[in-house]
């Protein structure tokens, strides 16, 4: 997957040399290579910052709900994810380093957010603010605009603090137990595909149950080479609803038989063709 750079005129040379290509559709230079081999460009990639994270293969969309503050309306809101992604940066000695933690796991979903809507990819932008309540608004909390969710109905602003900061947000993965399994069950994530990755400026969290998320939550999209489709028994009464093809003879949930994993469950159903 390639990976578009700034380079300006005068450093052509220099970057071909390292074996960067020229698209001259795009009129950008690109590598295409094993990340490892990043750390071979990290003067455009860091381009005088300390550190910088690129995303690849997909972005991620975790939808959750919560009562509005001031309607008192249930509402949808939104956060970020990130899975796959590499991690460049400048040690103590100012020497560039390169780590793939984020994709050690690929089983974990990390939340993340921007102030800023000019730190989301405009595609990925235009798709969250065509079918979410998000735009950038004044916050009185935090005395400037930021880009956050809005209330569905009263387009009150649901501030980012509470929702990314606080362990009771309905988006966060900071508890244990029935609770954990709980709260992940009620999000619905979506994976958007990003082809060629991406350098992104995000505040990403890290916590220990962010390997949840995709546990129990209802995940749609692809993940790990396989296309995944999570549903519930309220999920799949609504898809049948939709269809009317199918009448539904039985459903019935089993453990998952694979060692570790058995706090997982699997819906099971029976349908018959009408």
């Amino acid at each position: 997957m390639c990976l578009y750079l700034n380079v300006p005129y005068q450093e052509k040379n220099e970057i071909k040399k390292l074996g960067a290509k020229w698209n001259p559709k795009v009129k950008k230079w690109y590598i295409d290579t094993y990340f490892k081999e990043y750390l071979k460009f990290s003067k455009w990639l860091l381009n005088d910052s300390d550190e910088t994270i690129i995303a690849m293969e997909n972005l991620y969309i975790i939808e959750g709900q919560q009562t509005c503050w001031k309607c008192k309306h249930s509402t949808r809101v939104i956060g970020l994810g990130l899975n796959e992604a590499v991690h460049i940066y400048l040690n103590e000695y100012d020497k560039p380093c390169i780590e793939d933690t984020l994709s050690n796991s690929l089983d974990e979903l990390h939340l993340a957010w921007v102030d800023n809507e000019e730190d989301i990819p405009p595609k990925l932008l235009q798709y969250l603010k065509e079918n979410y309540s998000v735009k950038t608004g004044y916050s009185k909390t935090l005395g400037e605009t930021c880009f956050a969710n809005h209330c569905d109905y009263c387009s009150a602003i649901q501030g980012n603090w509470f929702l990314f900061d606080e362990p009771d947000s309905p988006l966060s993965s900071d508890t244990d137990g029935n609770e954990l399994i709980k709260r992940m069950r009620k999000l619905k994530i979506k994976s958007i595909p990003i082809n060629p990755s991406i350098q992104i400026n995000w505040n990403i969290s890290f916590g220990s149950n962010d390997y949840a998320y995709f546990k129990y939550g209802n995940f749609e999209g692809e993940r790990n080479g396989r296309y995944f489709t999570d549903m519930t028994e309220e999920s799949l009464q609504r898809l049948l609803g939709e269809i009317q093809t199918f009448q539904l003879e039985e459903t019935w949930v089993t453990a998952d038989v694979r060692p570790g994993r058995g706090d997982e469950r699997w819906l099971n159903i029976l349908l018959k063709k009408i």
